[in-house]
């Protein structure tokens, strides 16, 4: 029996020393256990934002293309109608009568733009388009903002009502109805 109460003992006194660690011991493990903590509560927010914000970035890059395609198929159908009719259309209702006609809005134009001129505009529909599928008429004019011409000399201006394109779209595309414009004041 004694031995078997000098075991108990001893084992109590074994549990004791492995669970009464020296102070030394017992503070560097909390302050290892509170580094963690700061470590997770720091990195995880910093991995979800990344994320959350690639996420968001992919959508307005997607949106921006889709926008830049509306824009530039929109552009095209009017460069096709000045050149055909020698005068921008000075209504929304021109542009989709030209649309709609049996031959459609054509791939190429007739006109190109005078040789030595400062601005010029894309000869093929080719030139203009994305590698997306070209959007309708009524997607286009749908997020499009249009603001007609007073005269068939004067180039209507396209916006993209505040969506984001993709950089130099609006500028180029401006250009692009400016060179016409100039085409047709000129006559050539």
């Amino acid at each position: 029996m004694q031995s078997s109460t000098q075991n108990q003992a001893l084992t109590k006194n074994q549990a004791l020393t492995q669970s009464e660690a020296p102070p030394q011991s017992q503070a560097s493990r909390q302050q290892k256990r509170y580094f963690w903590m700061a470590m997770a509560a720091f990195l995880v927010p910093v991995v979800a934002m990344t994320f959350f914000s690639w996420q968001i970035f992919g959508k307005v890059r997607a949106d921006a293309t889709l926008t830049d395609a509306r824009l530039r198929e929109l552009a095209w159908s009017v460069l096709a109608y000045a050149d055909r009719h020698d005068s921008f259309p000075t209504a929304e209702a021109q542009l989709r009568a030209f649309v709609a006609m049996p031959e459609g809005v054509p791939s190429t134009l007739t006109h190109r733009a005078a040789a030595g001129a400062k601005r010029s505009y894309p000869a093929t529909r080719a030139e203009v388009t994305s590698a997306i599928p070209a959007p309708s008429l009524d997607e286009s004019l749908e997020s499009i903002e249009i603001e007609w011409g007073i005269a068939g000399d004067v180039q209507p201006i396209l916006r993209s009502k505040g969506k984001a394109t993709l950089n130099g779209t609006s500028p180029a595309i401006g250009e692009w109805l400016y060179a016409m414009a100039e085409r047709i004041r000129g006559g050539s």
